[in-house]
């Protein structure tokens, strides 16, 4: 019988739970090139904290590789998949396709012991922009809204790419002061800008300035009277998508992703925190007491938004879950590929890795800092010797300190995020 390989486990949690909780993620590969073959299938623990990186050059399969940990989870019984809920963050809006089995495939399924299978994940898109969904013909779940007052200083600052030592920074964080110590929580958009207006110490050009970003912030449709609950999105046993694809397409885009992937991890973690005590009042009581599920955040281009050099308003909120994450229960899965790009910390935090296929000596260098300890050949070395396929990589396991080549299996629901072709497949091709 061919035995199991469990990464990310230790060994007194294998010995007390076994293979419970754990993500069928592949299959081993034994030899190299046209003598390769697949042997152990690989399982990943999902179920304790992790910091997961999955890097890889465009195309290799990275994307598709954290889709199906995905599938996994939602695939794991139900006494153990109700204490665990997904946020994904899909800043390319490809990961909607979930929904629907992935037929073309059926064939490569079958051979793994697999069938296509749509995936019950809940679509949240940005409520100023349902139309173009529903006219596009993409069904989604829910919109997804925030409070302007939310924000600090700091994080509008960095969203406009101003800084606290020039003086568009200085008269943000002064007017925001200003106008929360007036009126609260409760001002929008149209409020900051009437208090800029009215700021006497700003130069005109200055205001002017500001007033065209928040301007424009009010028609990125993502802020309202109320907001989106963190509730509502982290649910028992479910994969929530937040689409923010659509930032790509305006004008400051960039800025857009960051500041709502920093502002829902940051309620995410202060939502866990006071979680996690009411479970240890559980434990220490024997009450029994509703909480939220245990979760794990994916991030689509990682790099964007937790840089190596420089901030954006979403580097803090991640920083603190690499750093903090692992007692209120918060797993993180870094998509990247560029490795070499990522925070410091994230790359260093990471103890489960996996490299698809990497060319630039950055990367490599990037990844060779992280598991550098135990590995006998270079890393280079490790991810020339897989097979020319996609799908393949190296999986580094810094709890056995091990190093396995896997071929990822296919995915049961549709994927998205393939290059596009202008020959189409209709019916078969003569």
């Amino acid at each position: 019988m061919v035995e199991n390989i469990i990464v990310g486990r230790d060994k007194d949690d294998i010995k007390k739970y076994g293979e419970k909780g754990t993500a069928f993620i592949g299959k081993h590969i034994v030899g190299k090139g046209e003598d390769a073959h697949l042997t152990n299938p690989i399982l990943m623990d999902v179920t304790r904290p992790h910091v997961v990186l999955v890097a890889g050059k465009r195309g290799s399969g990275k994307s598709y590789s954290a889709a199906l940990i995905a599938e996994e989870i939602l695939a794991l019984p139900e006494n153990i998949r109700q204490n665990l809920a997904v946020v994904f963050f899909d800043t390319m809006g490809i990961y909607w396709s979930m929904k629907n089995p992935n037929e073309r495939d059926k064939d490569t399924l079958l051979q793994w012991g697999l069938k296509p299978e749509g995936m019950p994940v809940k679509l949240f898109v940005p409520k100023g922009y349902a139309q173009d969904y529903e006219d596009a013909g993409v069904t989604f779940d829910n919109t997804f809204n925030l409070v302007c007052s939310d924000l600090s200083a700091e994080e509008w600052v960095l969203t406009f790419g101003f800084s606290f030592v020039d003086e568009f920074g200085s008269t943000i964080e002064r007017v925001i002061k200003k106008i929360k110590k007036d009126k609260g929580s409760s001002y929008s958009i149209p409020d900051i800008i009437a208090y800029i207006e009215a700021d006497e110490k700003a130069e005109r050009k200055v205001k002017d300035s500001i007033v065209n970003r928040f301007s424009a912030a009010e028609g990125w449709g993502v802020f309202g009277k109320t907001g989106t609950r963190v509730e509502d999105i982290v649910q028992p046993g479910t994969v929530s998508i937040i689409d923010v694809s659509h930032y790509m397409q305006i004008s400051e885009g960039w800025s857009v992703r960051p500041m709502i992937i920093g502002m829902l991890s940051r309620k995410i973690y202060h939502a866990r925190s006071m979680a996690r005590k009411a479970e240890e009042l559980e434990v220490m009581t024997g009450e029994t007491r509703q909480t939220m599920p245990m979760v794990w955040i994916i991030s689509d281009e990682s790099h964007q938004f937790l840089p190596e050099e420089g901030k954006t308003a979403a580097t803090e909120p991640l920083l603190t879950l690499v750093k903090q994450g692992r007692e209120p229960g918060i797993s993180l899965l870094f998509i990247t590929q560029r490795p070499d790009k990522l925070n410091h910390d994230a790359l260093a935090q990471s103890d489960i890795v996996i490299a698809h296929r990497l060319t630039a000596e950055a990367d490599l260098t990037a990844l060779r800092s992280i598991m550098q300890t135990y590995m006998l050949d270079d890393i280079q070395e490790y991810i020339n010797a897989l097979p020319r396929k996609k799908g393949v990589a190296i999986v580094l396991d810094d709890n056995s300190e091990r190093i396995y080549p896997i071929q990822c299996r296919p995915r049961k629901s549709w994927h998205a995020g393939g290059s596009p072709i202008a020959i189409k497949d209709v019916g078969i091709l003569g």
